[in-house]
């Protein structure tokens, strides 16, 4: 149960980039300035890839009472394998068998911290 606030801090900070991601890569419209309404309602995925950045932090704060800081901050790289994939999914980003094995590494890293 004491993993749940490390995988949700995780997770929100994976859906935080790709919001992000999201928000930089849509169109907008040409008089949409930042400091106007339609300016704020075409980049709303930006303030939501914030939000659950923010919200990401305090998850994180919550798990740093109940893990190493040795233990708990290897557990973040897990969110690389999430956003790769969600890029893959999501933007049609590559996936190369060297990415796939960069992971593989990655969760086997990831895999010996929580284990120890």
């Amino acid at each position: 149960m004491q993993y749940l606030w490390l995988i949700v801090s995780v997770l929100l900070g994976a859906a935080g980039q790709v919001l992000m991601k999201w928000g930089v890569g849509s169109p907008k419209p040409e008089e949409a300035g930042w400091l106007s309404w339609s300016g704020v309602a075409a980049a709303w995925p930006i303030a939501a890839g914030l939000a659950s950045y923010g919200l990401s932090s305090v998850f994180w704060l919550i798990a740093l009472r109940k893990f190493p800081l040795s233990t708990a901050y290897p557990m973040v790289s897990a969110g690389y394998i999430v956003v790769m994939v969600l890029g893959y999914y999501l933007f049609h980003e590559s996936l190369s068998p060297q990415k796939w094995f960069g992971a593989a590494f990655i969760s086997f890293g990831v895999l010996l911290i929580a284990r120890a």
